[in-house]
């Protein structure tokens, strides 16, 4: 969801990642004196999908303890986000509607620490459709 992720974490690991061409869950080995950089939803829509957000999640290890330190990097709740126009053309057009940050991320949250009767938002809401 951020611009971007960048995570130390140490040698218990428990990151894994979607892979997209068979929705097969796939761990992450850590690396030692590394940073995992996850792309997010942001640059996947700055960059018309250029670079792609990765679905993950974080395993628990039930016989040692993990430590990890992620650092979110995301815009001012005031940005329109959309594809940027260095990164669009007439053979590729804009994927993406611009849509308000802020108002993003607060409904985003929102919705999944309260039960709300919509559905969870994500960008392919914002998605132009062809």
């Amino acid at each position: 969801m951020p611009v971007l992720t960048i995570l130390a974490q140490d040698d218990v690991g428990g990151l894994e990642v979607k892979r997209k061409s068979d929705g097969e869950w796939i761990r992450v080995k850590p690396t030692p004196h590394a940073f995992i950089i996850n792309v997010g939803d942001i640059i996947q829509v700055w960059s018309n999908e250029r670079y792609e957000s990765v679905e993950h999640r974080v395993m628990v290890n039930f016989e040692r303890e993990r430590f990890s330190i992620p650092f979110f990097l995301n815009p001012a709740h005031y940005t329109m986000v959309k594809p940027l126009e260095e990164m669009t053309d007439d053979q590729n057009p804009p994927k993406y509607k611009a849509y308000n940050w802020g108002k993003f991320f607060t409904t985003r949250k929102g919705s999944n620490f309260r039960k709300l009767d919509v559905e969870n938002i994500q960008i392919y809401h914002f998605k132009v459709s062809k």
